[in-house]
């Protein structure tokens, strides 16, 4: 994907730092506070596990005419992998794709990028809890299975995981949305976001984002990864409507291979 070409950039950056504060007592009850540290310590497992492993990433981007219909498609394939750093307590992610198979993209054509959102779990890290104010919704019931149900709206005036790129500049995104946990581990199953303030002034109408995960084993390894499945990414303005989806598969595991060379001339000496 050519970013030169494209008006409108999302990033789901998770190099901005946040506010340290405590979260507000009102807002919160002993069960949601018991929920949001095992979501937090799940999380925390979640950056110690990606970086174990790369995988594919296909991504399709689509712009839609103002009825509805397909105007362009692109689609691409990249190796993909997250590295991970951290700056004291604070994450940092950083996107690496190799190309596979390129867009054939279109001359005028502008079309939106989206990087970032695999991750967008880490809204529930305890570095960037602080920046949202989280309320416990019912229980939801799937397929047989109970999951918890939290809402997150991004606190005003602290600083947004979430960037628009948009002419050069960047506008932090103030999400709003709903994440399906599981009560037990904590662990992020699916996670929808949405804009909490209108950005209308800059002419974004809407923006939608759905991340779902899955668990991931590998075969001669004993324990289960939590990994990103797909993202899709949306985005409207008065005059234009993109979708962008990201779909995660065939996950690796990075192996080290170990070579030992034996000095032969040394064991005849001792022989």
């Amino acid at each position: 994907m050519n970013q030169n070409r494209a008006h409108w950039i999302l990033n789901f950056v998770m190099l901005a730092a946040c506010f340290l504060v405590a979260r507000p007592a009102a807002a919160q009850s002993g069960p949601l506070d018991a929920l949001l540290d095992r979501a937090g310590n799940n999380v925390t497992r979640f950056l110690d596990q990606l970086g174990d492993v790369h995988c594919n990433e296909n991504v399709v981007q689509e712009k839609f005419t103002p009825k509805g219909k397909t105007e362009e498609r692109e689609q691409s394939t990249f190796d993909y992998l997250v590295l991970t750093q951290f700056h004291g307590s604070e994450p940092l992610l950083y996107e690496s794709r190799e190309t596979q198979r390129a867009a054939r993209l279109k001359k005028n054509v502008s079309m939106l990028v989206t990087n970032g959102f695999a991750t967008q779990m880490l809204i529930f890290h305890p570095y960037y809890q602080p920046s949202f104010s989280f309320e416990r919704l019912p229980d939801a019931h799937i397929n047989g299975k109970t999951y918890a149900q939290v809402h997150f709206q991004h606190v005003k005036g602290r600083l947004s995981p979430a960037v628009l790129l948009l002419r050069g500049r960047e506008y932090p995104l103030s999400l709003a949305g709903t994440a399906r946990l599981d009560p037990e581990t904590g662990a992020v199953t699916h996670i929808t976001t949405e804009l909490g303030d209108s950005m209308e002034d800059l002419g974004l109408k809407s923006f939608r984002t759905e991340v779902e995960y899955a668990a991931v084993v590998f075969p001669r390894n004993p324990k289960s990864y939590w990994l990103p499945a797909q993202a899709t990414v949306e985005l409207n303005t008065a005059r234009q409507h993109w979708k962008n989806v990201h779909q995660f598969s065939d996950y690796r595991l990075f192996s080290v291979n170990v070579e030992e060379k034996v000095d032969t001339d040394k064991l005849k000496e001792k022989d």
